[in-house]
């Protein structure tokens, strides 16, 4: 038997399953609950999200045996047929490669008959937003329009390519980046069903990779199964995502904060001999300068980093000023185009970091503010006894001379 890689063997079969698009879920099932489905729907948002697993679990909440239902039962034959993508009335099609007029006169054509087994004929296109203008065109009397036994449900990751006349026929729903914390949560749960012994720290950074897309960061998860073993340490890990390793970036972060130069150096040219990417290490810490400031500011690290990492970020930030916070986050995400724009990345990195150090303020403009008081508050006091040591109130010519 052929393997299923995880983003297929993990993909949700029924509502409860979808993870942080709550929002649309809860909008589908009330519409099947009250039998206020709309003809045509639009899911729009990043890649990886759960749009076309949200319109399947559409299509089979119409068409089971037992529905129209909010929990369709996954057993019956259109549940089953749907979720292998067999259906003979549920067709899917990629807007990429059917996006032409053809292609929509001949939805528009098989529209016209009734389904040969079950409740509803559904069109699910995915990247509609690749279709032609003519093809828009040709679809919109039959969209504002269908027969009552067909619903479109349309998926796109730029629904601002879509004409006006096609938005304002259809019922849109935005998914959203899938919360850290939540993608991580769901990561643990099939690490322990799969077996594979992965550490949190790890984990937060197949996450950190995903930017978001739960599928994405399932493909990431097999890379690493396939690459190191059901068992990897983090550094495995970091090696096999291409990524920088994370004790690698504390150390930094450690090393600006308290303006170890030499540290800091020693750290770029260990980098630079391992062959590892100076961008994305200029970009890995301005994301750890980035959880320091908010670990400072709010007293708690970000909720998505492993336990380790928030005790590491806790006891930094106990060290760390956030003017001083500020500045080495600007320098440093500053020069990350710089980086990677630059003929010797290593240089540019090198002198930016450093310039980081010698910029970044030695305490808070308050403490600043104080010192200042207080030095001219001592600077007066000893002109006052000065000027009183001599005739009239004023200073000698001696003192002058002094």
């Amino acid at each position: 038997m052929s393997y299923l890689v995880l983003a297929r063997k993990w993909r949700p079969q029924k509502f409860d399953d979808m993870t942080g698009q709550e929002h649309v879920v809860r909008t589908v099932a009330n519409a099947i609950k009250m039998d206020r489905v709309a003809h045509a729907y639009l899911f729009c948002g990043p890649r990886g999200v759960g749009k076309t697993t949200a319109a399947r679990l559409l299509a089979k909440a119409l068409n089971c045996e037992k529905g129209p239902t909010a929990q369709p039962c996954g057993e019956c034959r259109a549940c089953t047929e749907i979720a292998a993508g067999t259906s003979v009335d549920v067709a899917e099609i990629d807007g990429a490669s059917n996006n032409g007029v053809e292609n929509v006169r001949e939805i528009r054509e098989n529209a016209k008959y009734l389904p040969q087994r079950d409740r509803h004929k559904i069109y699910i296109i995915d990247e509609v937003h690749m279709l032609s203008g003519a093809a828009f065109n040709a679809l919109l009397k039959t969209l504002e329009e269908p027969p009552g036994h067909v619903k479109f449900i349309f998926a796109t990751t730029e629904a601002h390519k879509l004409p006006d006349t096609i938005l304002s026929r259809c019922q849109r729903h935005n998914f959203r980046r899938i919360p850290a914390a939540r993608m991580l949560q769901r990561l643990q749960e099939i690490c322990k069903a799969e077996g594979a012994g992965i550490s949190d720290q790890s984990l937060s950074l197949v996450v950190r990779q995903s930017e978001g897309g739960m599928r994405d960061a399932l493909s990431l998860l097999d890379q690493v199964l396939a690459s190191c073993g059901a068992n990897p340490s983090d550094e495995e890990v970091a090696e096999a995502l291409g990524a920088i390793d994370r004790t690698l970036v504390q150390d930094f972060a450690d090393a600006l904060v308290r303006k170890d130069a030499r540290r800091v150096l020693e750290r770029v040219e260990e980098v630079f001999n391992r062959g590892l990417d100076l961008k994305r290490l200029a970009e890995e810490l301005a994301f750890q300068l980035r959880h320091l400031f908010v670990t400072k500011t709010l007293g708690k690290a970000p909720d998505e980093l492993s336990e380790s990492e928030q005790k590491a970020l806790q006891a930094l930030a106990q060290d760390a000023e956030p003017a001083q916070l500020t500045r080495l986050f600007d320098v440093v995400h500053g020069c990350i185009w710089d980086v990677s724009r630059a003929a010797q990345p290593r240089l540019a990195l090198e002198m930016a970091l450093l310039k980081a150090i010698q910029l970044s303020p030695g305490g808070s403009i308050p403490e600043l503010l104080a010192r200042v008081d207080k030095l001219a508050a001592g600077m007066g006091d000893g002109s006052a006894k000065s000027n009183a040591g001599a005739p009239g109130g004023r200073s000698s010519p001696a003192n002058f001379r002094a």
